[in-house]
């Protein structure tokens, strides 16, 4: 494995420079941040960053389990991480210290597996579909929760250079 990390370093550069002219971008325009609907908004964009890597990573399990890392701890301590970031910049972000956070998060993932799992029998495409829908409805439940989930109040200002502080 050890070749994979030798451009681990220059790969988490780029991705931060990715985030820096996102995060340029945003502070430009300053009604981009301070609706009620840029709030809403930011809630879908990190729900979607989180929900996205979770699901995606608890598939790859066995990959981590390889390199000694449990899928589901780690994507834990990126999401707090990743938060923590956004909270420099966006209006709002997510309690990802509420426990339910998280167990939702669980239910997305088993629905997700479910859904994987039903795809992979050898049913008709009809039987498929019956089989799909209560995963579909767990999945869709759970993300609806996730989104109303109560979240942090980022308090800004803005000084006269148009730069973000926290207030």
């Amino acid at each position: 494995m050890y070749p994979i990390f030798r451009f681990f370093e220059s790969w988490c550069q780029d991705e931060n420079r990715h985030g820096d002219f996102f995060a340029a971008v945003l502070k430009s325009q300053k009604h981009l941040l301070n609706t009620f609907e840029s709030k809403l908004w930011c809630k879908f964009f990190l729900l979607s960053v989180y929900v996205t890597m979770y699901l995606n990573d608890l598939q790859r399990n066995e990959f981590y389990a390889t390199i000694g890392l449990d899928a589901k701890q780690f994507d834990k301590h990126v999401i707090i991480k990743t938060n923590q970031s956004a909270g420099t910049l966006f209006p709002v972000i997510y309690d990802v210290e509420n426990p339910e956070f998280f167990n939702l998060l669980d239910l997305c993932a088993e629905a997700n597996q479910t859904l994987i799992n039903v795809e992979k029998e050898s049913s008709q495409p009809f039987e498929k579909f019956v089989q799909k829908v209560p995963a579909y409805f767990k999945m869709a439940s759970s993300l609806i929760k996730l989104y109303l989930l109560p979240v942090i109040e980022m308090k800004y200002s803005w000084t006269q250079e148009e730069s973000y502080k926290v207030v």
